[in-house]
Formats: C-alpha cells, structure tokens, sequence
C-alpha cells in the first residue's frame, strides 16, 4: 500500500470498483471481495471504505434516492486505480 490512508479494506473495496463502471451496493461490493479476493468484508466495512475514498474524491455515488446507495469509482479513482493496481490487477471491464 502506497498511502497512508490505505488498509487492506479500502484496497479491497478499491479493486472491486475498478473492475468496471457499474454502479455497486456496499452489499454487492461485500460479495464481490469474497467472490474475487477471498477477502470477507462486512457491509459496515465496505461502508467505512467507501467513506475514506470518497473523502479523497475517488468514488461519486450513483443513485441514493432509494434506501441503498450505489458506487463507482470516479474519473480520478478509475486513474488512482489504474496506476495503484496495474501491475496486479485482475481485470478491467469498461
């Protein structure tokens, strides 16, 4: 981890988010740390992660007009990611 600011949560949460520009549930992200990084994060985890990042300008919420809130990474968190993961990312859908 190159920063600070950075633990194994934020950078689980990070990875997920730049697999593509969906916007995801911090239920859906839970799931999809486990299913990709074999990494079980709780959603109270994912939601602490997705509140340090968007402190930082690298996750804009999508909708949250209904009672769950969707995320994706900005322009500067998918710029964050690509240059953070390139060497070890597992994939990029765009």
């Amino acid at each position: 981890m190159a920063d600070d600011w950075r633990d194994d949560d934020i950078d689980a949460v990070l990875r997920v988010l730049a697999q593509g520009a969906l916007g995801v549930s911090p239920a859906g992200i839970a799931a999809n740390t486990d299913a990709l990084l074999d990494c079980d994060l709780s959603i109270e985890a994912v939601e602490d992660a997705l509140d340090a990042l968007g402190e930082r300008g690298l996750v804009e919420t999508v909708d949250s007009e209904g009672a769950t809130a969707y995320y994706r990474l900005s322009e500067h968190g998918r710029d964050y990611a690509d240059v953070e993961f390139a060497e070890d990312a597992f994939g990029y859908v765009d």
